[in-house]
């Protein structure tokens, strides 16, 4: 079965980890979790914009190891994050820079002015987020393989949960994913509704 990414990695955000989270950031529960969703959507497309590179996909992931402080803390079987501590700060810097090279600075900077959280936290869950991504995809190697056509089937979604500035920083146009937003909306409502409501 084909993942969706985003889910995937959402179910490792439990209130529990926003919790232990915020010891470190005093956030609104609520934004923070809004600034880590918006941080892997940026992070997945981050790779997406990678997707033409040869091997940039294996080696990046390649630099994730096993005996890494964040990766140890991964229950992947139970889709959770043991603990929390303040090693993806290091950690999770080495990866954006691959990612996103002299552009980090200004993304975090746009996370923090988009949901509304400190630069600071910004620049944390990025690294926090980066690290997640690549733990997922060190655990879920075969993923690799079909990782481009994974992000391009699924590029619509993952850039709907991005807000506008960041879009434009990674090489979007913030208004490509509207129409497909409306249309999205108008079928969840007719999936959430419309089988009870039509049927008589």
């Amino acid at each position: 079965m084909t993942p969706n990414l985003q889910i995937e990695l959402r179910r490792f955000i439990s209130s529990n980890v926003v919790s232990k989270l915020n010891k470190f950031y005093f956030e609104n529960d609520a934004l923070l979790i809004k600034g880590i969703d918006v941080s892997i959507g940026t992070i997945l497309m981050g790779l997406y914009n990678k997707a033409e590179e040869p091997d940039f996909y294996t080696e990046i992931v390649s630099m994730m190891k096993e005996d890494s402080t964040f990766y140890q803390e991964i229950d992947f079987n139970a889709g959770r994050i043991l603990s929390v501590d303040d090693c993806y700060r290091l950690e999770g810097n080495v990866y954006l820079k691959e990612l996103f090279a002299n552009k980090k600075g200004r993304i975090s900077e746009m996370v923090s002015n988009e949901v509304g959280i400190k630069s600071e936290t910004a620049r944390e869950i990025l690294n926090f987020s980066g690290l997640l991504v690549m733990s997922y995809l060190r655990n879920n190697l075969q993923l690799l393989e079909s990782l481009k056509l994974l992000l391009e089937d699924q590029k619509r979604d993952i850039l709907n949960s991005i807000p506008p500035g960041i879009k434009i920083i990674l090489g979007f146009s913030c208004y490509e994913t509207v129409e497909d937003k409306s249309q999205s909306m108008g079928r969840s409502i007719f999936t959430l509704f419309g089988h009870n409501f039509f049927s008589f």
